[in-house]
Formats: C-alpha cells, sequence, structure tokens
C-alpha cells in the first residue's frame, strides 16, 4: 500500500476535495486507508479512501503578532498542555462557570471510572456535574446514546441546563413523542436507535412497552437523577437496572444518599454492576468542602399548642394505637391510613378535618366489601402529592365498624374545634410579620394547609402539585423578581432556584421525611447564594415531632458514622419508619446496620487533575473570547504565532520554537498533550518587514516537529501517557467484554396451533440479541485498536531573535 503523505497524520489539517479537514483517525484495510475527516461549513464527518483520494498536508500560515502577545499564548500554550488531557474542550462555547470540583467526576469517569455516585449536598450543582459527564463524552463519541432519567418535574430544568450551559439539545422523551417516532421509523428500527441525549421521567421510562423498548438498546451513559426514588424494590428499579445492564457508562445523582436501610443503598450502589466490575465512586462534598464560607442556621421553634389543639392530638393518639395493634385482614392499608391522619393533625388541623371528614364519608358509602390494594403513600415522586390519597383514607381500621364511625365523627369536632385556634398559624403571623420587606419561603406539606394560610396571611404566591410547570416556572420568575411571600407545598421543593432573592425558609411542619427538609432549605441554600441562609422549624410541643426530632439525632449519629462524613439533616428517616416511632413506639425500631455497602470507594472532594483541567478550560475560553483559538469545529488553531525580540544576556540570537506534542489514539481521540521549547543559537538579523518575519519562521517551521519526536524528554511523556491510558482501556474492556458475555435468559415458546406468531417474536428477540452482541464485538475491537497511540508534533509559536 502507498504510504501517506508527509505530514498527513491525525490531528493534521488537510487539504482534500476543495476544502481544509481536520484528520481525526486512519483505518488501516488490506488494500486501503480509510480517512476519518472533521470539518467543512456547516461542520460535518467525512470518511475518504486512500489511495482514491490523495490528501496534502495543508502549511500552518505564521501569524504576526507583538512579543507580549506571543509571549502570552506560548505560556497559555503550555498551561492548556499536561500529561494527560483530562477532559475535551468541547463546553467551552457554553456559558456554565467553570469550578473544579464540579469537573472531578467527569475527569473521574473520563479516566476508567465507569460508575459514580454524585451525592454532594443539595445546592453544589450536581445537574452541572453531570453535563460535563455528558459533554465530554458527545465530544470525544460523537454517536454515543445517553438516556437521562428524572423526575417528572425537573425534566423542564434539566433540558435548559443542557442546553444553556453546554449547548446540548436533548430530546424530551413521553408518550407522545413516542407515538410520533413510532410512527415515522421503519417497522424494524427501535425509537432509541439514533444517537442523542434522551431525556425522559422516571415514571415514564418504568413503563412496560417502554422498558422493553430501552433494553433493546446499547447505552452509553445512563444518567439517573434523585435516585433514592428508584431503589430496590421498585419498578423503578427493575426498568433501570435492566437499562444499567446494557450501558457502558452510569452515573447516579442524590443528595440523600443512606436512609439507614442498608439494603436500599445498596441496589442504588450496584446499579449496573457486572461481574468483577470495580466499586461504585462516590463524590460526597460539603459547602465547606468546596470553599463556600457561608453558615446556615437552621432553628427549630417550639410552639406550644392549645388546649383544643391536644385534644386532638389525644384523640387521635388513642384511635391510630388502636387501629395498629387491632386493625382487621388489611392491617397495611389499615396503619396507612392512621398514618396519614397523624401527619395531616401535625400539619394543621383544618387539613386534619377535611381528612377525617372524607374517610367518614367513604366508610359510611361503603357498599361492598373492601378490597385491599397496593397503597403507596410515601415517597412517590407524584407532583400531586399533596393531596390526600382517596385509596388510604377508604382502608377500614377496625373490626367494629359502628366504633370506628363513632371515633370519626368525635375526631372530625375535635379538628373543627382546633382549626379556630391554630397555634402554628398565629406563630406564623408574628413570623412573617417580624420579617418585613424580607421574601420569605413557607414550606407546608399539604396543599390544605397552604390553602388555610393564604387565606389568613398577607397576599402570596403559590406553588403546589396542582400547577402544570408552565405555572410554576411563572411562579419561579415573578418570585426571583419581585420576593414577597411564597406558599409552597413539597411539589416545588425540588427543582427550583429561589436563592436570588430569598434567604429565609420557614417549615409549617417537620416532615417525617427529613430529607424533605433538606430538599426544601436546598431551594435557597445553593450555589449563587451570597448570604447566610436561616432555616425555621416549626414543631407543635407534646406532639409527635417531639419523638421525630428526638430519633432524629439518633438516626445522624449512625449515619454520619457510616459514611464518614458530616451530613446536614437528610434522609435518616423514611416516613414508614417514623410511623413506626411515632404510633407503634420505639421498640418496634429496627436497629441500623454498621456498614451500608463494602462496593462504594469514597472520592477526594477534589482532586488535582480537576484543578488541571478547569485551569485548561478557562485558559481556552479567554483564547477564543480573544479570536485566537479556532471555531468549535477544530481542536487546533492552525496559525503559527511569530514575534521578534533583541537578543540580550537572557536570551541569545536564534530561534525560540514552541513545540505542542500531541497523543493520539487511531481514531484521533486526544488523549494528552505537552509543550515543549527548543532553542536554536545562530546569527539573526531583524526582519525588516512582517513578511520577511513570516518567511524567516516559515523556514524554522518545517524543521521543528521532527526534531521535537527526538526530543527524549517527549519519548519519557509518551510512554508514561501510553501506561496511564492503557488502565483506561483496560477498565472499559473488561466492562464491554462482561456485556458481551451477557446472554438473554432462556424464554419458552409454545408454538400456536394455527399461526406462527410465538415463533416469529421469539426470532425478533433472537436478532435483537444477535445485534447487540454484535454492537458489542465491534467495541470491544475499537477499544483494542484505540491502545496504540500516535504522536504528532507541530509548531505554535516561533520567537526570532535578533542580534
Amino acid at each position: 500500500m502507498q504510504p501517506l503523505p508527509l505530514g498527513v497524520i491525525p490531528g493534521a489539517t488537510v487539504l482534500v476535495r476543495g476544502g481544509r479537514w481536520r484528520l481525526d483517525g486512519v483505518l488501516a484495510h488490506g488494500d486501503c486507508r480509510e480517512l476519518h475527516l472533521w470539518g467543512g461549513s456547516p461542520p460535518a464527518r467525512r470518511v475518504l479512501l486512500w489511495p482514491f483520494d490523495r490528501p496534502v498536508a495543508a502549511d500552518r500560515k505564521p501569524r504576526v503578532v507583538s512579543v507580549r502577545l506571543w509571549a502570552w499564548a506560548a505560556a497559555v500554550g503550555a498551561a492548556i498542555a499536561g500529561e494527560v488531557d483530562p477532559l475535551t474542550p468541547r463546553a467551552i462555547a457554553g456559558a456554565v462557570r467553570i469550578l473544579p470540583y464540579q469537573l472531578a467526576p467527569a475527569v473521574a469517569m473520563a479516566g476508567g471510572a465507569l460508575r459514580l455516585l454524585l451525592a454532594d449536598e443539595v445546592g453544589l450543582g450536581k445537574t452541572i456535574q453531570a453535563g460535563w459527564i455528558v459533554a465530554d463524552l458527545l465530544a470525544r463519541e460523537p454517536a454515543a446514546r445517553v438516556l437521562i432519567a428524572v423526575p417528572a418535574g425537573l425534566k423542564r430544568q434539566w433540558a435548559a441546563e443542557l442546553s444553556h450551559a453546554f449547548d446540548i439539545a436533548a430530546n424530551t422523551v413521553d408518550a407522545r413523542w413516542l407515538r410520533t417516532i413510532v410512527a415515522d421509523i421503519p417497522a424494524d428500527v427501535g425509537p432509541w436507535a439514533a444517537p442523542g441525549v434522551y431525556l425522559g421521567s422516571l415514571d415514564f421510562l418504568k413503563r412496560a412497552d417502554v422498558a422493553a423498548s430501552l433494553d433493546a438498546q446499547v447505552w452509553d451513559l445512563l444518567v439517573v437523577d434523585e435516585a433514592h426514588t428508584a431503589t430496590s424494590p421498585t419498578d423503578r428499579h427493575a426498568a433501570l437496572a435492566a437499562v444499567a445492564a446494557r450501558a457502558r457508562r452510569v452515573v447516579t445523582i442524590t443528595a440523600t444518599p443512606y436512609s439507614g436501610d442498608p439494603a436500599s443503598f445498596a441496589s442504588m450502589t450496584s446499579l449496573g454492576a457486572m461481574p468483577k466490575s470495580t466499586p461504585t465512586v462516590m463524590f460526597r462534598r460539603s459547602r465547606e468542602d468546596v470553599g463556600d464560607p457561608r453558615r446556615r442556621r437552621h432553628y427549630f421553634a417550639g410552639v406550644r399548642i392549645s388546649r383544643a389543639e391536644a385534644r386532638l392530638q389525644r384523640l387521635l393518639e388513642r384511635y391510630s394505637g388502636l387501629v395498629w395493634r387491632h386493625a382487621p385482614a388489611d392491617v397495611e392499608g389499615a396503619r396507612l391510613a392512621v398514618t396519614l391522619l397523624r401527619k395531616r393533625a401535625l400539619s394543621s388541623p383544618a387539613a386534619a378535618a377535611r381528612s377525617l371528614r372524607r374517610r367518614l364519608e367513604l366508610l359510611l358509602a361503603r357498599a361492598e366489601p373492601y378490597v385491599p390494594r397496593q397503597l403507596l403513600l410515601f415517597d412517590e415522586g407524584d407532583d400531586a402529592g399533596d393531596e390526600p390519597p382517596e385509596a388510604a383514607l377508604a382502608a377500614p381500621g377496625l373490626a367494629d365498624l359502628e366504633s370506628e364511625h363513632r371515633w370519626l365523627i368525635a375526631l372530625t369536632d375535635a379538628a373543627d374545634e382546633a382549626s379556630g385556634m391554630d397555634s402554628k398559624e398565629r406563630y406564623l403571623r408574628r413570623l412573617v410579620e417580624r420579617t418585613g420587606a424580607e421574601p420569605v419561603i413557607v414550606f407546608t406539606e399539604y396543599r390544605d394547609t397552604l390553602l388555610r394560610l393564604a387565606s389568613s396571611l398577607p397576599p402570596s404566591l403559590h406553588l403546589h402539585g396542582g400547577l402544570t410547570a408552565s405555572e410554576r416556572a411563572a411562579v419561579q420568575a415573578r418570585f426571583n423578581a419581585t420576593g414577597g411571600l411564597l406558599l409552597a407545598t413539597d411539589a416545588a421543593a425540588e427543582g427550583l432556584n429561589l436563592q436570588r432573592r430569598c434567604r429565609i425558609v420557614v417549615n409549617y411542619e417537620l416532615p417525617w421525611n427529613p430529607a424533605r427538609l433538606e430538599q426544601r432549605i436546598g431551594r435557597v441554600d445553593r450555589i449563587g447564594q451570597e448570604r447566610s441562609v436561616h432555616a425555621i422549624t416549626l414543631v407543635a410541643r407534646d406532639t409527635a415531632e417531639d419523638l421525630v426530632i428526638a430519633n432524629l439525632a439518633r438516626r445522624l449519629a449512625r449515619v454520619v458514622a457510616t459514611l464518614g462524613e458530616k451530613d446536614r439533616l437528610g434522609a435518616f428517616l423514611t416516613d414508614a419508619r417514623t410511623a413506626r416511632l411515632v404510633i407503634a413506639g420505639p421498640a418496634d425500631e429496627p436497629e441500623a446496620a454498621a456498614d451500608p455497602s463494602p462496593v462504594v470507594k469514597h472520592q477526594p472532594a477534589v482532586g488535582v487533575d480537576a484543578h488541571i483541567a478547569a485551569d485548561r478550560l478557562s485558559m481556552r475560553r479567554r483564547l477564543r473570547s480573544r479570536g485566537l483559538l479556532a471555531s468549535a469545529s477544530q481542536k487546533e488553531d492552525p496559525a503559527v504565532f511569530v514575534s521578534a525580540v533583541r537578543a540580550s544576556r537572557h536570551l541569545t540570537a536564534g530561534f525560540v520554537v514552541a513545540v505542542q506534542c500531541t497523543a493520539r489514539t487511531e481514531d484521533g481521540d486526544v488523549i494528552g498533550t505537552r509543550v515543549i521549547l527548543l532553542h536554536w543559537a545562530c546569527d539573526v538579523v531583524r526582519p525588516p518587514t512582517p513578511g520577511a518575519a513570516r518567511s524567516i519562521a516559515s523556514q524554522t517551521i518545517a524543521s521543528a516537529p521532527a526534531i521535537a519526536e527526538m526530543v527524549p524528554e517527549v519519548s519519557h511523556w509518551l510512554a508514561a501517557l501510553t501506561q496511564v491510558h492503557e488502565r483506561s482501556i483496560e477498565s472499559r474492556l473488561a466492562r464491554e467484554t462482561a456485556m458481551h458475555e451477557r446472554r438473554a435468559a432462556n424464554v419458552l415458546i409454545q408454538p400456536g396451533l394455527f399461526d406462527r406468531r410465538a415463533l416469529r417474536t421469539a426470532e425478533d428477540l433472537s436478532d435483537r440479541e444477535r445485534g447487540i452482541h454484535a454492537e458489542h464485538g465491534r467495541q470491544v475491537a475499537e477499544l483494542d485498536r484505540a491502545r496504540r497511540l500516535n504522536l504528532s508534533c507541530h509548531p505554535v509559536a516561533v520567537l526570532i531573535v535578533w542580534r
């Protein structure tokens, strides 16, 4: 085969078919070579064949600049080069602020970590951290397929963050999108076959038909936000586990990783685990870890309740205790019903009155025997969760229905009486008056309580599960612009950024799952908040809320001992566990395990590589802003900076050439860069014109690359870089091989007597598996080919030192 022309190597700029292209990679065959090119207008990828197409190396045009600009450009070139290039520079065109700790997960994944758990505190930008990972992957593998699973209320925020910060257009998937795409593609093509970023809700992706189509696709990256809501045993976890088994990389995100349940934590950290796979790498950083000196002040304000409220609480304690101990066959349904009543009574007597009255109506109207059903009261992730579920209220609690009717009538009367003297409401009114014009957010768990407060407090904005996504966005924008008083339920406790004006958060009641407290306070205690945040949680004295706080401290100590972190108030109690504590007593509470999972490796707060990556990206952004860096369609500037300076006793006459050495894979992926300085001593006269300077520099440029490749420092650097690159390739190969060897479970087929539908279905499944295995085989071959690194050197700056 004819050798490629001189200078036509991966990374070089070549002229072919009348245009300038960057040669990303060369793939050798028996009688030809594939030349993978990038460029054109608009930028696009092309594959040409040598020797049928004959590219030639494009000359790097010298550009005469001032000595100061030459020195600055050479210094920047050295600064953005290094032993290993942790990240590709794709995201420098975006508007995202470059923070080293946010780059650390992307650097870890680029270095070979294939399963990450992003568990930083609320407000530290975990969405941005995941965005860096996605941006870097797409820069390295433009044909990658990425699936991002998030709660339904966060889809809009995720799409906006990816578009604004990284210029990534995500496909927002839902039922309408699926119907449209299926109608437009051939029958034998899956809806997820095209490369790109797919963004869908957890509950949409868990649907049986959607989950089946997801499992038929190999994914380059799976990102799961609020992963604590998709742990085992749930349909969400089952669907995500199937996708993770087909994913080359898995990233899970949660601010509350461990709730004291080892099995739940293990199911989250083992998502996507393969035989002999490396442990999940967990990033768990606090504000102090990332250098934020602001303090958070959290007050638990005890509120003494009235005699009528105390009577309601005592009656509810007796009634719930009876139901807990003497419920009929459907014990779980009855327990959920009284748990709901206890929680709503602690929120407000008005909310309790409405639920008690509704429960009485449902039990009186029940004509048929009660049919037990699966009740999901807690942690549903449903935006309408601030409304009482009818199924829970309809569950009978006592075998003697007449007795239960009398109990409910007495409780309803007590709740109506207590509603007229709500102690928390009076306390909140005085608190809002004392804050003056300071913006305040009041969180409550239930919409009934919100509406009651809206009628007694000054004019306010409202956020609850009954609003559409557009209406919520409008309320958020108005509050950030004007401030005031905002009343919100937990439907607004995820995904909203309210730190622009507000720093005061009031929790009207203590949630039985204190992870919600962290979510609520995190709406204002996040990046961009310049003042100390004040959080006030109202606690009704002499009620079950006292018991919740007492056990919170004990759980907090256990989680801190397990994770080794100084966590803030987080997921240390779940609703179901708290229900046992409040109603049945602490004797029913099991002890937490000492170690949640042996498969987690903690990562340092911010690694050295993350700081290096941040410095390089910042430098590249400055270069681009000054017009000294090429457009996003190119990875290097084709111009060579040339300047001239008079010789001195510190700098002898001759030439100083800055040469950038780049190590690439066969496909052109940049693995590392390094800049070295070559000094040639000789007599040189001062160039009389810029044209003469460019002519002199051109002669030097022609011989510099070959000399640089022979410098021992460069060969030692390439050998060390190859070892680091080899470890990353081995990690990826191990996972790809495990996925390649994975076999689908055997399915028994019953042939039909009059048709072959069952056999055709089995054949389709077999064809699908063969296609997936073929894709794994191709990826294994590509990774094996990527082991070899090619070195290319080119001058980036020439300084003429004249005597």
